[in-house]
Parts: structure tokens; sequence; C-alpha cells
């Protein structure tokens, strides 16, 4: 019996050269009782598209004869072929530690927009949060979707990788040797304001067990005499849809946290389970580069109104993607859902509305919006 496991990138975001938000699933096929044709990897994309993508394919996009030009026709950038060897670096490289460039990226129109850097390669070659990548190596990042960008830029330490960036109108080419980089999921501190203690948990991306960390932190945020709680998921890309409403289910006891829906699969409703981690007040902090499984994280909480949210409107990438393999070793990463808020909101291209506007000026020492987030928390209650 033939175990296939299709990589599932669900509402993800891409951190380049990092831990992508991975998981996996089995289908499970029947034995072969003769002798089978070999479907051709386009049979199979053209196959995949018609029977799951996430809204419906026309005829004579199915009909185009090769695999680049179906998926060119669908105008979707997180809708992408993946080599075998690219497949194979998209399949190791999901761990905290990692050789890559350290560098968060989201889909732009002219390119991939840096939104975070972790300290590595990329921030020792120069590259700044708003820079957008243009190509990698000889290929221009137009032809390549999320998955695809990321395999390229992955490789062994010392190893090298060229990219050509667009800064305020300018071209920039720069050759990045990768390295190998901590990403950790979590950070914690305590922070002193208005004379009591605040909890400030940063989240990187929804990774595999990003829950089971932030529940640790918490517990021990509380038992350090945090009054209150500030969840940070600014230029967080996104990640696992089970770990989104695993960290919804930190805060929420009960309700909607998610709904899924594609052309060709049933309205599927995830909701908040057992096992809340604590009560304290909370505000989350998101910005323009919060985007799919943290925007998950933030509709939930502030539809159920058990956090406020502070910051800027958010990415609004509402759609799933699955990372299927395909019998020449290939892969095809396919939108297979989008998803709407607990309050029925379909967020793509609008992103989730803050309650509290405030944004962090970089020229100034102080982090304005993680103030605005204590002050809401601070501010005494009726």
């Amino acid at each position: 019996m033939r175990l296939r496991s299709p990589l599932l990138l669900v509402a993800a975001g891409l951190v380049l050269a990092g831990p992508f938000a991975v998981g996996y699933r089995l289908s499970q096929g029947g034995r072969a009782t003769g002798p089978v044709a070999i479907r051709s990897a386009v049979d199979e994309v053209r196959s995949a598209l018609a029977l799951r993508y996430y809204r419906p394919v026309p005829t004579s996009v199915l009909r185009l004869a090769s695999i680049d030009e179906m998926l060119s026709a669908l105008g979707d950038p997180y809708t992408a072929y993946l080599g075998p060897s690219d497949y194979r670096l998209l399949r190791q490289e999901t761990a905290s530690r990692y050789s890559g460039i350290g560098a968060s990226v989201l889909p732009s129109p002219g390119g991939l927009v840096v939104v975070s850097l972790r300290p590595g390669p990329a921030q020792r070659a120069g590259i700044r949060p708003g820079d957008t990548i243009v190509r990698i190596g000889s290929t221009p990042t137009a032809r390549l979707g999320m998955a695809g960008a990321f395999a390229r830029i992955l490789g062994p330490p010392g190893t090298h990788v060229r990219l050509e960036l667009v800064r305020a109108g300018q071209r920039l080419d720069l050759d990045v040797r990768r390295a190998t980089v901590q990403a950790p999921v979590v950070e914690a501190k305590l922070l002193s304001y208005a004379g009591r203690r605040w909890g400030l948990l940063r989240l990187s991306a929804f990774r595999v067990g990003a829950a089971v960390v932030l529940r640790r932190q918490l517990r021990l945020l509380e038992r350090e005499g945090a009054s209150g709680i500030v969840l940070d998921l600014r230029e967080n890309p996104g990640g696992l849809v089970d770990q989104a409403i695993a960290v919804s289910s930190l805060f929420l006891d009960h309700g909607v946290v998610v709904t899924l829906a594609g052309a060709h699969s049933p309205r599927k409703v995830y909701r908040a389970f057992p096992g809340v981690a604590t009560n304290l007040p909370l505000a989350v902090l998101v910005d323009k580069n919060t985007a799919s499984s943290a925007e998950i994280v933030a509709a939930a909480l502030r539809d159920h109104q058990r956090a406020t949210l502070v910051g800027q409107r958010t990415f609004g990438k509402a759609v799933v993607q699955s990372v299927d393999p395909l019998d020449n070793g290939a892969a095809l990463e396919l939108t297979v859902a989008r998803y709407f808020t607990p309050a029925g909101d379909d967020i793509s291209n609008v992103g989730v509305s803050p309650q509290v506007a405030a944004v962090d000026d970089p020229a100034t020492p102080q982090d304005e919006a993680l103030a605005a987030a204590l002050r809401v928390l601070a501010r005494p209650t009726s």
C-alpha cells in the first residue's frame, strides 16, 4: 500500500531560509491490481487544479500544455511547482535552527518584500526591512511561488545565494553567504508600566509546537506577577492553522476560531478547545506584516472580545496552501481553501482592523505601539 504525504502549508506566509510553516498529512490509496499508466507531471497538476484548487479553474487554463502556463494563468503567488531538489530542501528545513539567510518575506506586486530579519547573513549583507527581492540567482521572483522562493534561498552553510533587490527605486545586487540561523518561536519579557508588571510575548511564526511554548511562557509570566499580557504578532508571516487554533485556545474557552471553505471541499468550522492558559487582560499587537495564521488569531480574539487589537491593519492573506508530492519527485504548492473569521469576514486583501491605531517609529528609542498596548492594559475598567 502506497502512502503519499502532502506537505501542508496552512495559511502560511514565508520565512525565507527559515523554518517554513509546515505539517504533514497522509492520504492512502489502494494497491494496484494490474499495470497502471504513470501520469505525467502535467497531468497530475492539471488534475489537482481541477479537483482541489480553492476556486473553479477555467477549462481554457486546464487545456494549456505546460505546468508553467497553467500556473501563470492562475495569477496566484501561492500556487507553484517545486522541482525535486527544491522540494527536498523544503521538507528538510523546518526546525528552529536552520541554514539560510534569516529574512521573512511576504508577496508584493513587485516581488517579495522583506518584513523582518533575524540576526544573521541577510542582516550582515545589508538587507533591510522594506527591501523587495525581485530576483533569486537568475530567476525573477515573479516566476516563483512562495515555497519555490523559499527553497531556492535555502542551502548548506558557507554557500552563497545572489539576490537582486529594489530599495527606494534603486536596484541592488547582493551576494549573501548562508549560515546557521537561530529562530526562536517565542520571546518573553516582564515589563514595568504604571506601577505594575506586564508580560510581553512575541510570537514570530506559527510553527509546530508554538502553542506549547507559548503556554509555558504564559504560566511563567503569571507566576512572576504579570497583571496582563501583550501578545506581539507584528511581522509574523503566519504558519500552521492547527497552531493558530491552539494559540487562540490558550485565551478562549469556547467559540469559533476560523472557518475554512474551498470550491471542492465543504465548509469546516474550527472551534477553541478546552485548556485556557490565562484569564489575564490581553492586548494584541499587529501591523501591516501580520499575516495568515497570525491574522486568524488576531481576528478570533477580537471577534470574541477577548483582546484589544493595537497597531495597524494587517496584511490580508486569507488562503490556505498544501504542498503535494508528485510522482516525479517534485511537488505542487496549491491553494486549497479560503478562511473566514468568527464574525464571517473574508479578510483577503483587506486585513484585520485594530481597535487602537498605533505605529512604532523606528527613529525613536521608544516602541510607540507597545506603549499604546500597555496603556490599554493599564487603563481603569468600569
